[in-house]
């Protein structure tokens, strides 16, 4: 007997054996995996605004000014090292012979100390003392001699001081005709500033020549004695002692040196320069000085070009520029580092907004704060190039013709971040 097959029973079974199957091999299939997965991305520019009401505003004295995209002379920082000038070393030698003791007043100083003008550094008493009241006719031809010298070296002191000053003469001659050629368009500022660099060097030297012969002018011989009195050596200049070649208690010959002074009242700043783009810099103008790791906001100091011996590195392929910079507050060491903004030829145009509205964060990071809207502020963040003046020279900022807050810009920064309230 023939059974007969359940037609739409069969079709059901297949079908939900199938879906089975299909069910059960997509529950092997491992899960996905996102690589990365951010919950929020926010972008900068939709960050740090602040919106203020007008009564805070003008509590914060909220002031604006225009970005500015404007022709700038072109700089370039490069590192600098200072050095002293030639002829700011000063050699100390001893008159007569004698033997050298300690200064009436205080001890010998040690190398690195500095000294002021006139300041004893030893005394010295001349090996030539009476032991009787008549002299043997040795002793007279020593004393004798012993006045020649002095006396020759007082002449020698004085011819110094007349040579200093013809120097003094024609260096001021020589300055004021490059003054007055560069006047009437007719000379260049290199040749003012090296005829200055002349004319500073021989007054230094006129000043060394007096304070000479004033101290050789100060020793007397007893005829009639044959004794020299004792009497203390000075430094001459004001500055750094450098060195000692004498000690006290030595018994020294005349003219052995006895110490040397270098003065660090003006400094020089050698600026090793790529040979590709020393010629793009402007020696006409002044190179802005600041040191390494000072706050943002300490004070530049501005440095002129002098012509120097030329020299150059091979190795590095640079040659060397010279600026000149007054240290009378003896800060600045031979041989420290210093970072150096030489003006350039170029100019170009680049973004300008006033220094005093950039702020830095604990990073360093460089932001100035731009009107959004009316009452709206928000952070920009900025790239400083240079600062020239009250102006910063920007890399990148906000847009030509923004308004960006420069009085309050502080108090801004505070209320973004709820300090100071």
């Amino acid at each position: 007997m023939n059974k007969r097959i359940n037609l739409p029973a069969a079709i059901a079974i297949v079908a939900t054996s199938l879906l089975l199957g299909c069910h059960k091999t997509a529950k092997q299939s491992p899960p996905k995996t996102e690589p990365a997965h951010v919950e929020q991305h926010v972008d900068e520019q939709d960050l740090n605004r602040v919106t203020l009401t007008a009564q805070a505003e003008a509590r914060l004295g909220i002031q604006l000014a225009d970005t500015m995209l404007t022709e700038v002379q072109r700089r370039r920082t490069v590192g600098g090292e200072v050095m002293l000038p030639p002829g700011q070393t000063i050699m100390v030698s001893a008159p007569v012979a004698g033997t050298l003791s300690k200064p009436s007043a205080g001890t010998v100083p040690v190398p690195g100390n500095r000294v002021e003008a006139g300041q004893a550094i030893f005394t010295i008493k001349p090996l030539l003392t009476p032991e009787r009241d008549v002299l043997t006719p040795s002793e007279q031809i020593q004393v004798a001699q012993t006045k020649a010298n002095v006396a020759t070296t007082q002449i020698d002191a004085e011819r110094q001081i007349e040579s200093a000053k013809i120097s003094v003469d024609a260096a001021q001659i020589a300055y004021d005709r490059t003054v007055e050629l560069l006047k009437n368009k007719a000379g260049s500022q290199r040749n003012v500033d090296e005829a200055s660099a002349i004319l500073k060097l021989s007054q230094e030297a006129l000043t060394t020549a007096k304070t000479r012969y004033t101290f050789l002018s100060g020793i007397k011989l007893d005829e009639q004695a044959g004794e020299l009195a004792s009497r203390e050596i000075e430094s001459p200049v004001a500055g750094v002692l450098q060195s000692l070649g004498a000690a006290a208690g030595e018994t020294v010959v005349g003219g052995k040196a006895l110490f040397s002074v270098i003065t660090t009242n003006r400094v020089w700043i050698r600026v090793p320069v790529y040979v590709g783009q020393w010629r793009e810099i402007d020696t006409t103008r002044v190179a802005t000085i600041a040191e390494f790791g000072q706050p943002s906001n300490t004070t530049s100091q501005e440095a002129r070009y002098v012509s120097a011996p030329p020299s150059a590195n091979p190795i590095a392929t640079t040659v060397d520029v010279y600026y000149e910079l007054d240290n009378e507050d003896g800060k600045l060491y031979p041989g420290q580092r210093l970072a150096v903004t030489v003006p350039l030829h170029s100019r170009a145009k680049s973004l300008v907004v006033p220094f005093r509205a950039v702020l830095y964060d604990i990073h360093g990071g460089e932001w100035v704060y731009e009107q959004i809207a009316e009452h709206v502020y928000a952070r920009r963040r900025v790239s400083v190039e240079y600062v020239d003046g009250d102006n910063a020279i920007l890399v990148s900022g906000p847009e030509p013709g923004s308004k960006v807050v420069t009085d309050g810009a502080v108090e801004l920064f505070g209320t973004e971040f709820g300090v100071g309230h």
